[in-house]
């Protein structure tokens, strides 16, 4: 109980004001030295949608009138949102991005709203260059990418919500702890008022959330909010939706359950000296970010915008202060697209070196991360067995990096449903010989039995 109110009140007045949208960035920020880059990653959210559901008193409820696109889906400021902000990525690394589709790799959530919204990013990052123009018409503009996902359930690295059993209790447990049922009783009051306006029988922190999730984006879409929705409410429901992220990603287990794989998978490109790729793309949600930025303690706070973008960037640069050379790790945070100012994200867990002890070189990074990678997820999330689900990248686990090498293992539970599956066919090989071979002597010489005579 001490560490929730440890992690609850060190978050600095959540940066001051849990209203604030926009950080200060210097100019130096948007200044990428090309010369020492050597890969950038990105992870970003979806661009602007509509409304997952609506409360049942919603005026906005009816999906064919307000909202044409469908449930969840994007929209056309959406679409607009991510591929200016493809353009912009292009004008951040144009000079370091080269123009072959083949330098990068793309994993998006199976949501459509982020294969959409990470496909109009390459579209404008990307436009076909030279031999990649694929023929006189629309192939001068695009020139399509592979997209790799996994089945929404079944993702323990883009999609927050998975299929985890441990970590659904963590979290469980985690709105049943003091500092959160005592924020509870303090927003009891306007939890009733929306109860009470909504239609819902109980509302509680993350009911809340969703509701202003939906009341944002009708705003968002210019259509007046009902009466009860003053400017106060609306303040109160934006700061717990704004707590339910920070309460959602505040502990190290279940930061460990949601965003490790991210890590591992991350880790694993980064220590890869031969992997000639410059771009690794990750679509995903606003949770995601979130408990992503929890874990490396520079989470501001507040609920990422839509398109909102992390950027990690991996420089090697000559200088003796830093051991052979070793790359270095930069990661900056664009929260309001429209901006173009990205701030850095402070490493706060990473031991710095360097003549100015501002360089986190990627060991230590990985030291300040590899407890927050899971061994095996699947049987740390105490998921029923999944032997019968295909080994995909999510079910291989980088292990160790040694004279430019990557070692990797199965996970046990896979290796051991490969062993006895391999058993089982050796041993019905085995009986289907055994059983040839004796049809085939008893054609060749006959029966070996014959009849005796009975003593009388």
């Amino acid at each position: 109980m001490k560490s929730f109110m440890m992690i609850f009140f060190t978050w600095p007045l959540f940066w001051l004001q849990s209203t604030m949208t926009v950080h200060c960035s210097n100019d130096d920020d948007d200044h990428v030295n090309v010369d020492t880059l050597k890969l950038v990653i990105l992870i970003h959210r979806h661009g602007d949608r509509t409304p997952i559901e609506t409360y049942p008193r919603d005026p906005y409820h009816d999906e064919q009138k307000y909202w044409p696109d469908g449930w969840g889906q994007l929209t056309l400021n959406g679409k607009n949102r991510m591929y200016n902000l493809g353009l912009y990525l292009s004008k951040r690394y144009g000079q370091f991005l080269g123009k072959t589709p083949h330098e990068v790799y793309i994993r998006s959530s199976a949501s459509d709203r982020c294969l959409e919204s990470v496909s109009l990013i390459l579209a404008s990052l990307y436009p076909p260059v030279g031999r990649w123009k694929w023929n006189d018409n629309f192939g001068q503009k695009w020139q399509p990418f592979p997209i790799q996902t996994v089945p929404h359930d079944n993702d323990g690295m883009l999609n927050p919500s998975s299929k985890c059993k441990k970590a659904e209790q963590i979290r469980m447990d985690i709105f049943k702890s003091e500092p959160v049922i005592n924020y509870y009783d303090q927003m009891k009051s306007t939890l009733l008022y929306v109860q009470d306006n909504t239609g819902y029988k109980n509302v509680d922190l993350i009911k809340a959330e969703q509701i202003f999730d939906s009341l944002l984006i009708e705003k968002m879409n210019d259509y007046k909010l009902p009466a009860w929705v003053d400017m106060n409410v609306f303040e109160k429901l934006k700061d717990i939706s704004a707590k339910t992220f920070i309460f959602s990603g505040m502990t190290k287990q279940i930061q460990r359950f949601r965003t490790g794989l991210l890590l591992s998978d991350i880790w694993q490109h980064i220590s890869d000296d031969n992997d000639e790729r410059r771009l690794y793309i990750y679509s995903t949600h606003d949770d995601q970010l979130s408990v992503f930025m929890s874990a490396l303690k520079n989470f501001n706070g507040l609920s990422p915008p839509f398109g909102a973008t992390i950027m990690i960037e991996i420089h090697r640069q000559q200088n003796h202060t830093i051991i052979n050379n070793e790359p270095f790790i930069r990661m900056y945070y664009l929260n309001v697209t429209e901006m173009e100012k990205p701030y850095p994200l402070e490493l706060n867990n990473c031991k710095r070196i360097g003549s100015d002890h501002d360089h986190c070189t990627i060991s230590n990074f990985y030291e300040s991360i590899k407890d927050l990678i899971p061994d095996d997820w699947d049987a740390e999330c105490e998921n029923p067995s999944s032997s019968s689900r295909s080994i995909s990248a999510d079910r291989m686990y980088f292990i160790y990096k040694k004279k430019s090498k990557l070692i990797f293992i199965l996970n046990p539970s896979t290796a051991i449903s490969i062993y006895l599956l391999l058993v089982t066919i050796s041993l019905t090989l085995l009986v289907m010989l055994f059983f040839i071979y004796l049809i085939l002597n008893h054609r060749r010489f006959g029966s070996s039995y014959r009849l005796l005579p009975i003593n009388s």
